[in-house]
């Protein structure tokens, strides 16, 4: 499955879960299961941004923006972890409030059913969906399912303190999962972030992506004597990859030509969806670069 596929999948299994949670949340008085369907109200707004970003990063490259647009998908990512703050300190919040106002939940057998089916469709969706981002290496796209995994670990989470309270008759477990599930989703929302917004900083790519890449280079040394000002980053899901070659001053400019494509065909070999750009110089004319 694509990831455009994936991705409308999850606004459909989502949507269906908010409905299905809310209905039985409200039915049995249980702020687990109406923060476990606020979570899956912010899955179908995250999905939807994760379409929207995954379309506008496929728009071509333009002369306002060289490198294409690949970034919206980070952006979408960032977004996703901030909305998913917003939604756990309001499941904190009400949960609190049920605690002091002692409004607790009525009943637990239909909130174990609608966890069970929530568990398995999220289940299904994620595994789906990080196998499609891991093929279209989206990070959009992987920041969604593992939101859609913190539903997951939640509606666990969820289905336990239902089956405590259902044993035990401890009603007061039911707000309390609700803020250990707000607080897993702070969790997810915070790792989401980090890395989203690392990208959009212009992060490197991974050190094992960096030391291949040398490798790369040496292995062409003869007739290449030296390289330097290597610099990666991550565009969407383009890899951007730069650096200096330096060739005796006695081989040509086409000598020099062929073996820099010969090294940036090795590179796009083995590491996917990569661009690179080699600067050549002469060893008498090398000089390092000062910033």
């Amino acid at each position: 499955m694509d990831k455009f596929k994936a991705a409308y999948m999850a606004i459909g299994v989502s949507m269906f879960l908010v409905i299905f949670k809310v209905s039985i949340g409200i039915l049995t008085n249980s702020i687990s299961i109406i923060s476990d369907a606020m979570h899956s109200s912010m899955d179908v707004i995250a999905s939807t941004l994760t379409l929207i970003a995954m379309k506008l990063a496929k728009t071509p490259e333009d002369k306002c923006h060289n490198y294409g647009h690949g970034k919206y998908e980070d952006l979408a990512a960032a977004t996703q972890s901030i909305l998913i703050f917003i939604v756990s300190v309001t499941i904190i919040t009400q949960a609190a409030s049920r605690i002091i106002n002692q409004n607790l939940i009525t009943d637990t057998l239909p909130g174990i059913f609608v966890m069970l089916v929530s568990i398995t469709l999220h289940s299904v969706t994620v595994f789906i969906m990080l196998k499609s981002a891991k093929k279209e290496g989206s990070i959009a796209l992987r920041a969604n399912a593992l939101h859609l995994l913190s539903d997951v670990i939640t509606s666990i989470g969820v289905i336990v303190g239902l089956i405590i309270i259902n044993f035990t008759g401890l009603k007061i477990i039911d707000p309390i999962a609700a803020i250990v599930v707000a607080l897993i989703i702070i969790k997810t929302g915070y790792d989401i972030g980090k890395e989203s917004i690392a990208q959009l900083l212009d992060k490197s790519l991974s050190t094992e992506e960096t030391k291949l890449i040398g490798e790369i280079i040496e292995k062409h040394s003869p007739p290449v004597l030296e390289y330097h000002h290597l610099r990666t980053r991550r565009v969407g899901q383009a890899k951007q990859v730069d650096f200096h070659l330096i060739f005796p001053t006695s081989y040509s400019l086409l000598e020099a030509h062929n073996i820099s494509n010969s090294i940036e065909l090795d590179i796009h070999q083995n590491i996917p969806a990569v661009r690179t750009t080699i600067h050549l110089e002469p060893e008498s004319h090398y000089h390092p670069y000062k910033y």
